[in-house]
């Protein structure tokens, strides 16, 4: 009841408070109610766009973890403070929840600070603004990048704060031996290339590319597989051809199955072939049942592609 009463308070306010880009309703709850781990939830609505985002407690001044916890609804009046600008919470907070609206101040002293930093910043309006104020692309954070290299416009900034490419993250990738591009380091972070992932890759001799590395995300290839596929003694193991077994269902269950059925040390190329025209573990038990045992991995794909199979094996004789 009370997280229903919230949400209608919540688009009540949407509904009538969201005069401008700069004016609406926000609600905001503790990030995790198993677990005090300093984050909250922060949801803003306003006439032009919805936003959600984590983000640390401490990041607002004035407001307290006692009141976000209060038994009793209690006012609060805090405020995000960014470069970019301020924005201005007013509402009630009641065991962990609370909702009411917010302004936005903009920072007119934020545009001449970019231009020395030799960022495109003509289109600033307020709106642009707050976007930037929202994802804190602060002066600070736009230095740091560029002393790594990133000289980008304010879109790829926001992008870097939206997706956590952050300095360090940009740092453990220099020293892990990549230097990607303002695209490419906000694709390695939307694909989940971590330097734990790089290491792990690394640690079993494969020093893939920017390419490989996004590649191996999107199709699943982990430390995982390609350290069991070379224990099942997996021949050809090169990068490409193990994203070649993930697109083709070639899993280690798969491969320590027909190693048990007598088809150990098998080429990526083998595996491939047998995935695509459907040689499974259970068609080779059948043919062995119907008398064909040991056949030859390549006939054994011949005869999945003219359709023969136990049955028509029992048929025929």
């Amino acid at each position: 009841m009370r997280r229903a009463l919230a949400l209608a308070l919540f688009l009540f306010l949407a509904a009538f408070t969201a005069r401008a880009g700069q004016h609406g309703a926000w609600h905001l709850t503790n990030h995790d109610d198993s677990r005090d781990d300093g984050k909250v939830q922060l949801q803003l609505i306003s006439e032009h766009n919805q936003n959600s985002q984590s983000m640390e407690r401490n990041a607002f001044a004035g407001l307290t973890a006692a009141q976000m916890s209060a038994t009793t609804e209690t006012p609060v009046d805090f405020n995000l403070v960014r470069d970019a600008g301020t924005i201005h919470f007013t509402g009630t907070f009641l065991n962990g929840e609370g909702v009411g609206r917010f302004t936005f101040a903009p920072n007119a002293s934020y545009a001449a600070t970019l231009r020395t930093l030799g960022v495109a910043s003509s289109d600033l309006d307020d709106d642009r603004l707050f976007s930037l104020a929202l994802h804190d692309v602060s002066v600070a954070f736009i230095k740091e990048m560029q002393s790594l290299g990133y000289h980008e416009d304010l879109n790829r900034y926001i992008a870097f704060r939206i997706h956590g490419a952050s300095p360090q993250f940009v740092r453990e990738l220099n020293a892990l031996g990549y230097k990607p591009d303002g695209e490419q380091l906000v694709t390695f972070r939307i694909h989940g290339v971590s330097p734990e992932f790089i290491r792990g890759m690394h640690a079993l001799g494969y020093q893939p590319d920017a390419r490989q590395l996004v590649n191996f995300r999107i199709h699943g290839v982990s430390p995982e597989l390609a350290s069991g596929m070379k224990d099942l003694g997996v021949r050809d193991l090169e990068a490409d051809n193990l994203v070649a077994l993930r697109i083709h269902g070639a899993t280690v269950d798969y491969v320590r199955e027909l190693r048990d059925l007598g088809y150990p040390n098998l080429s990526t190329e083998q595996l491939v072939a047998m995935r695509i025209h459907g040689v499974s573990a259970s068609y080779i038990r059948d043919m062995k049942a119907a008398g064909y045992a040991n056949i030859p991995v390549e006939k054994l794909v011949d005869m999945r592609i003219h359709g023969i199979d136990a049955e028509l094996v029992r048929r025929t004789r």
